[in-house]
């Protein structure tokens, strides 16, 4: 007779299988579940070394155990002490609902109950090498519900399930029970990615990875990935959520109206903390052994992060271990650090800053090999002479794309305000891109700035002033692109942001190759005879679109860049 009070325990007990070749599953796994649940759940992983410790576990290893969970799950009903009701899973699931309607399913004349695949699979080998077993009852006990306390199950014990004569398919097949004693649920629970098909077997309830998941490069465009994706910047989000508020709880406790500033153990905690979560493999920020006690190592996130090299950024000179940037950036999305050598050869997601000789290096690995990167450089607009604000793209060196209609609210705190086109300026205004840019892109700085002058001057014989990319304090200071800009009748450059910076203070602008001012300049130099000025509102609409394409780094480590960049 079904039992439905089974609902009204606290908490519901599920176990996950865990495998230290790929915790990110169980991460997501885990989060999928916790998000959609509307009782309390108590989640435990199984964990062989814990259990191994505990004296629970101490079965040679197996060669043909495609996981390290292979046969812990069935030490479920013995944890459990023989009683009530517990759930085990895989940790390549993902819960697209509420677990209590899992368990309002259970039913006590069962001693376990499973969906009973009629499955066979595709491939000869797992996702992660290991050779694919074949044999009745597959993938029936990738998720069970354990009626711990059932009789049957009494014989279920570590003692069975360390015992060297008893073999995977024995306990795979649930020998010990007749058929009467497992019960069915339905497949959508268990829901076989490249076996069951959307419309035609209905709709998933819970999607089982079983020949491998998106964490996995071979598979990260299988079907389902993009439920995956979203649920792992979920997670990534509420982390950074709680870390967020656990750092204002501190606050809030140690406030002092002398500094109102955290106790000095307490920061070195909380760095540590996060740098080890960037940075597990210790490569970088060599934290203290207790950090690895309080944070788990997280493998096969999809983001790592290309340190520019000493020639573009003297991080020696300013005191730091890393790019501050980029290591916001990388907090912001979930991501770990890592360097171009070790990601050669992968898929994986690459941050890169600036177009030093390292950086340039990997860009053209990411374009030549279709892999996905995001650039990180110096904003559009700036409030102060500050690097303030900072430019972030996917896939591109600038934004490209079209103009989007944002709001205005971001303007305000940038200090930009339109401004009246003058007239009766002659000058042709041309701002080259710096010789390391123009080497990424195969040109010659020189002959294009001669064949530039050449070409104008053929044009018109109005004044031509060079403005060659002045040191950054002078540029900001003493020499500022506003200052040239004010007696310039248009912009001429390859792609410098110049260009933008001229859009931005009603000035024509001709870009000669893709340019974030594209969408409001031109890309002939015949337009120099009569250069178009942008429309009042044209300038005003594309302001507030850049305004939302730079990022602050508390913008970048919260993952507020992270998210706009992928909506």
């Amino acid at each position: 007779m079904k039992d439905n009070k089974i609902t009204k325990q606290k908490p519901l007990k599920v176990y996950i299988g865990w495998d230290s070749r790929e915790p990110i599953a169980f991460d997501v796994c885990k989060a999928s579940i916790l998000e959609h649940a509307t009782v309390p759940v108590k989640i435990v992983p199984l964990k062989r070394h814990n259990l191994i410790r505990d004296d629970m576990y101490w079965r040679e290893e197996d060669q043909l155990a495609s996981t390290e969970f292979t046969f812990t799950r069935f030490l479920v009903p013995d944890l459990m002490g023989h009683r009530g009701w517990a759930l085990f899973i895989d940790s390549d699931f993902l819960f697209l609902t509420d677990i209590k309607e899992l368990f309002d399913q259970v039913n006590d004349q069962y001693a376990v109950m499973c969906v009973h695949h009629d499955y066979t699979p595709k491939e000869g080998e797992k996702m992660d090498g290991q050779k694919q077993l074949n044999y009745p009852r597959k993938n029936w006990s990738s998720a069970v519900l354990w009626n711990c306390g059932h009789p049957d199950n009494k014989v279920v014990d570590k003692e069975l399930v360390n015992d060297p004569t008893i073999d995977g398919k024995y306990m795979h097949r649930f020998s010990w029970l007749t058929d009467d004693k497992i019960g069915k649920i339905s497949h959508e629970w268990n829901w076989l990615v490249g076996w069951y098909k959307p419309v035609r077997d209905g709709q998933p309830k819970a999607i089982h990875y079983t020949e491998g998941g998106p964490w996995f490069d071979q598979y990260r465009n299988c079907a389902f990935s993009k439920e995956w994706y979203q649920a792992q910047a979920k997670m990534y989000e509420e982390r950074v959520n709680k870390l967020n508020q656990e750092v204002r709880d501190l606050k809030s406790r140690t406030f002092e109206i002398e500094d109102l500033t955290l106790p000095k153990e307490t920061k070195t905690l909380l760095t540590a903390h996060l740098q080890h979560l960037i940075d597990p493999t210790e490569d970088i920020y060599k934290s203290k052994e207790t950090i690895k006690n309080i944070t788990e190592k997280r493998m096969g996130i999809k983001v790592a992060a290309i340190a520019p090299g000493a020639d573009d950024f003297d991080l020696d000179k300013k005191g730091l271990e890393y790019d501050p940037y980029l290591q916001d950036f990388i907090i912001g999305c979930g991501g770990q650090i890592s360097n171009f050598d070790l990601q050669q050869g992968t898929k994986n997601t690459l941050v890169i800053r600036g177009l030093g000789g390292g950086s340039q290096k990997a860009l053209k690995y990411c374009i030549e090999n279709n892999v996905d990167y995001y650039a990180i450089d110096t904003g559009y607009l700036q409030p102060s002479t500050r690097k303030d604000y900072h430019r972030v793209t996917k896939n591109a060196l600038q934004n490209l794309g079209p103009i989007v209609d944002r709001d205005a609210d971001r303007l305000g705190k940038l200090n930009w305000k339109w401004r009246k086109p003058r007239k009766g300026n002659k000058k042709i205004l041309i701002c080259p891109p710096s010789e390391k840019v123009m080497k990424f892109y195969g040109e010659n700085l020189e002959q294009w700035l001669k064949t530039t002058v050449d070409t104008i001057q053929s044009l018109t014989n109005a004044p031509i002033e060079i403005r060659k990319k002045p040191d950054r304090h002078i540029r900001v200071t003493t020499d500022t692109i506003w200052d040239a800009l004010d007696e310039a009748a248009c912009l001429v450059t390859y792609n410098s942001i110049a260009a933008t910076e001229a859009i931005l203070h009603s000035i024509p602008a001709i870009a000669l190759a893709p340019n974030a001012a594209s969408v409001l300049c031109s890309s002939n130099l015949r337009d120099v005879v009569k250069p178009q000025v942008p429309e009042k509102a044209d300038v005003i609409r594309y302001a507030q679109h850049l305004s939302y394409c730079q990022f602050t780094p508390q913008e970048l480590k919260t993952g507020t860049a992270w998210k706009l960049l992928n909506s």
